[in-house]
């Protein structure tokens, strides 16, 4: 496995050295669906292998769309005819038609962006034929029935497309798309993805990005207040090198959590200071460029900080982690916008409660970002009570998956309080309120992990690096309990343990953990491998304990942080 700096070469903070970038990371992909459908590989996925391939040929046009100026003919050009080939239905490659509620129409998105973006480079050198082919594709896939989610934004970028090539529509059909769309608002910038309550990066990479890039080609600006809104509060999702703290479903799609810094340029909405925004999404993609994310040939892989598709929801496929190519929408807005120009800030430390989401982002003074989390799991994902259900999140250490088998190593609880009533097979929080917000800085949730076992927990910020859980458990059954401070790497690793707290480092990460309660243990496990986002073996530390029938409190800090950084706990 490589990763971009390997494959590539540096990543240039410039206009000119993101065009490169769209176009390296853009051309594997390409290259191997002009090759057809039946060379793309066979991975895990809930579509069908034609979707999966066409996910491959379409969403690297989110990068090179805006990067159409820089993209060599011998990458349009089979990218183009393999377009054609995919929307005749007299071709044996032939995706399908678009039918209601399936993937196809998420890629017809992509498909009417980017000729509304590139016409001369997509549209122009098709044949008539190809022509009205792909016209009565994308026609169809305008007026297809969606999920009642953010994938209502993809028949109006569709129509988009039929409307830059000057294909009549029914305007009213996008228009009741965008009106859904807008009574998903909950306040504060933050949509819900379709009922449900939802919050998560599908808020700034999807309804946010598509609302802004809708405004850019149409001038209809109901969605820029909303934009600007949560770009305000989005600031504290980053840690001052760039990371996107992790949390949610669709995680594998990986750079795409900076899109939105690049759609206000593409769209010229200084919702942030230009100098913030910038700095925001260069250093995202920074971070990501020398982690190993790439197979050998240089296609994005499925995973997250490596190749691993056991920590991916069940519709991830070997095309997928091209939504990641959003990011690049930001060379829209022309090499000398400020967004390019301006040198980039870096932001300071920050406690930003956030109740929409159901969340607080703190930005410690090590310049990491701990979230503290009031959301619940998402039952219909594969590992959604992971991506959504843990009490805290991290930006340095990342967070593991919970995989099938006996013990802590395999429930693997970091940011999570989990209970057993054999010590062998755990639960933990999955149902739960929305939580409540404190003046203090804090947020309290209650949740049962069995209908006669009560938690109310309160998580309290701190901007040295440190978190207090406290835990009010009412329970009328006799149970383990175990909870996790922060993973860090296995290989070489050090730790120092004593009854009530536990000090471990790896590569330069810190993970304490101080019990204040005295009711519990401190320990350390080893992970079960291939569990954790960011590296394959880690170990973790945690406190351990039995509880009786009746009440318990448990309170215990946390900290992470680099070893450089000399703290001591409170």
């Amino acid at each position: 496995m490589t990763s971009p700096l390997r494959a590539f070469g540096p990543l240039e903070p410039t206009f000119t050295g993101w065009q490169d970038a769209a176009v390296a990371l853009g051309r594997p992909a390409v290259d191997l669906a002009a090759r057809g459908p039946d060379e793309m590989p066979v991975t895990m996925s809930n579509h069908s292998h034609l979707e999966n391939w066409f996910e491959l040929l379409t969403r690297p046009l989110w990068g090179l769309a805006p990067a159409k100026d820089a993209v060599p003919e011998d990458l349009w050009d089979p990218l183009v005819s393999t377009l054609a080939r995919a929307l005749d239905p007299d071709d044996p490659w032939y995706v399908g038609d678009v039918g209601p509620r399936n993937q196809r129409c998420v890629e017809s998105a992509a498909v009417g962006w980017s000729l509304a973006t590139a016409p001369e480079q997509l549209w122009d050198p098709l044949p008539p034929k190809a022509k009205d082919k792909v016209t009565t594709w994308l026609s169809q896939a305008y007026r297809t029935e969606v999920i009642d989610s953010n994938w209502r934004f993809f028949p109006v970028l569709a129509g988009h497309g039929l409307a830059a090539l000057g294909i009549e529509r029914d305007a009213s059909i996008a228009d009741a798309h965008l009106k859904r769309l807008g009574e998903f608002y909950l306040g504060d910038g933050v949509f819900e993805d379709g009922p449900g309550n939802r919050v998560d990066y599908y808020n700034p990479f999807a309804f946010h990005t598509y609302g802004l890039l809708h405004y850019r080609i149409s001038g209809d600006d109901r969605f820029v207040d909303t934009a600007a809104a949560f770009a305000e509060r989005f600031r504290s999702w980053f840690a001052a090198d760039g990371t996107g703290v992790p949390y949610g479903r669709s995680l594998g799609y990986r750079f795409a959590q900076g899109s939105l810094w690049g759609a206000l340029a593409a769209a010229d909405v200084e919702a942030v200071p230009w100098a913030e925004a910038a700095g925001y999404a260069r250093r995202h993609l920074e971070w990501w460029w020398d982690k190993p994310i790439l197979e050998p040939d240089g296609r994005l892989s499925v995973g997250y900080g490596y190749p691993n598709d056991a920590l991916v929801e069940q519709y991830l496929t070997a095309g997928s982690p091209w939504w990641a190519a959003k990011i690049f929408t930001g060379l829209l807005a022309g090499a000398d916008h400020p967004f390019w120009t301006t040198e980039p800030a870096v932001p300071g430390p920050v406690v930003e409660p956030h109740p929409p989401a159901r969340a607080i982002h703190v930005r410690d003074t090590g310049g990491h970002v701990t979230r503290l989390n009031g959301q619940a799991w998402r039952a219909m994902m594969r590992g959604g009570k992971d991506t959504y259900g843990k009490l805290a999140y991290s930006t340095l250490a990342g967070f593991s998956h919970s995989v099938d088998g006996p013990g802590l190593e395999a429930a693997v609880p970091d940011g999570a309080l989990v209970f057993s009533e054999d010590g062998r097979h755990w639960r933990g929080r999955e149902d739960s309120d929305d939580g409540v917000f404190g003046e203090d800085g804090s947020l309290t949730v209650t949740w049962r992990p069995w209908s006669d076992v009560r938690v109310t927990t309160t998580l309290e910020a701190g901007v040295d690096g440190w978190h207090t859980r406290v835990h009010v458990i009412d329970a009328e059954r006799p149970l383990h309990t175990g909870e996790g401070g922060w993973c860090v790497p296995r290989d070489g690793h050090e730790a120092a343990v004593a009854d009530d707290r536990i000090a471990l480092v790896a590569r330069g990460i810190r993970s304490e953990i101080v019990d204040d309660g005295g009711n519990r243990r401190a320990e350390l496990i080893g992970a079960m491998p291939g569990t954790h986002l960011y590296w394959p073996a880690t170990m973790l530390p945690v406190l351990t304990g039995r509880i009786s029938p009746g009440r318990h409190v448990f309170r215990a800090r946390f900290f992470v942080g680099r070893e450089a950084i000399v703290t001591e706990a409170p």
